[in-house]
């Protein structure tokens, strides 16, 4: 890649963006548009690189363009490149920043461009993803080129799934966070304890199947120990109904997922439900014989 044959087609604010890291920008980056020629000022005043342009018409010497908007004003930038431009063969087209993949930039594609999108990894510095044409691929890889980047390749149109990776492993891992470190508190354990205990746990967890994948799961439900599993939810009946609601939706989902038969588990909740009020599942002999301390001692 040549340098300076860079364009960008930007929209709102792009300091926060990747491509305001990348390495000497100064140097690479030519026409820069915007829905107004004003915008695309401020964002070269932004960047520190480039410079503004009015037409679309200006991409034509440029090898790799850059397109930067929001999602919404995608089919209006595509329509506007796809009208400027006869000739599209030897150029990439590169999506940076968007929930789309590259398969919404087919009308560059079917003109003969080399499409992809590059995509930062939320909250981890300087690791990406790719997905598209192995040329614009390529083209990715080199524009994060110098810097302490790790870049993953991902199968073309693939990125909805890699966003629900991210919903699994952060919008919903958090609840069973946050779950366990509520369990930890309704003992009476500090606050401090509990997150600090509930942190290594998950730590440990990840670790286990890391090393082992799914022949590390172990515990109450693997076994199953039905007569510990009725306990831990009678317990948590007793002291949160919404963590014990937790705790059955989880350990079903848990059941499925890995294939084991949930039906003693149906079974106990059933029983649950039909023992008379004010009956526990444990034993009068388990009953504890004191309360904690808020200190952990006794």
């Amino acid at each position: 890649m040549r340098l300076g044959h860079i364009g960008l087609v930007g929209a709102g604010s792009l300091s926060r963006s990747f491509i305001a890291r990348m390495p000497r920008l100064h140097e690479r980056l030519g026409p820069v548009l915007a829905p107004s020629y004003r915008l695309a000022s401020r964002l070269v005043n932004t960047l520190r690189a480039g410079r503004a342009a009015e037409s679309y018409e200006e991409l034509e010497n440029v090898q790799l363009v850059l397109i930067a908007v929001p999602d919404g004003l995608l089919p209006q930038v595509l329509e506007r490149l796809a009208s400027a431009l006869d000739r599209w063969a030897g150029k990439s087209v590169l999506l940076c920043d968007s929930r789309e993949d590259c398969v919404v930039l087919k009308p560059l594609a079917e003109r003969g461009a080399a499409t992809a999108s590059l995509t930062p990894v939320p909250g981890l510095k300087e690791r990406y993803v790719v997905e598209g044409d192995r040329r614009a691929v390529r083209e990715a890889r080199l524009l994060v080129h110098g810097s302490p980047a790790q870049v993953w390749e991902m199968a073309c149109g693939r990125k909805a799934v890699f966003q629900a990776a991210l919903t699994f492993s952060t919008g919903m891992l958090l609840p069973a966070a946050d779950a366990a470190a509520r369990c930890l508190r309704a003992t009476g354990l500090p606050a401090a304890a509990s997150n600090s205990l509930a942190e290594q746990l998950l730590d440990r967890t990840l670790r286990a199947y890391l090393h082992g994948g799914r022949k590390a799961w172990g515990g109450v439900l693997a076994g199953p120990d039905v007569a510990q599993a009725s306990r831990e939810l009678a317990g948590l009946e007793a002291v949160d109904p919404g963590l014990a609601r937790a705790y059955r939706q989880l350990a079903r989902f848990a059941l499925e997922w890995l294939e084991r038969d949930p039906g003693w588990l149906e079974r106990m909740v059933a029983g649950a439900r039909t023992r008379p009020a004010g009956r526990s599942a444990r034993p009068r002999a388990e009953e504890p014989t004191c309360a904690p301390l808020r200190d952990g001692r006794q």
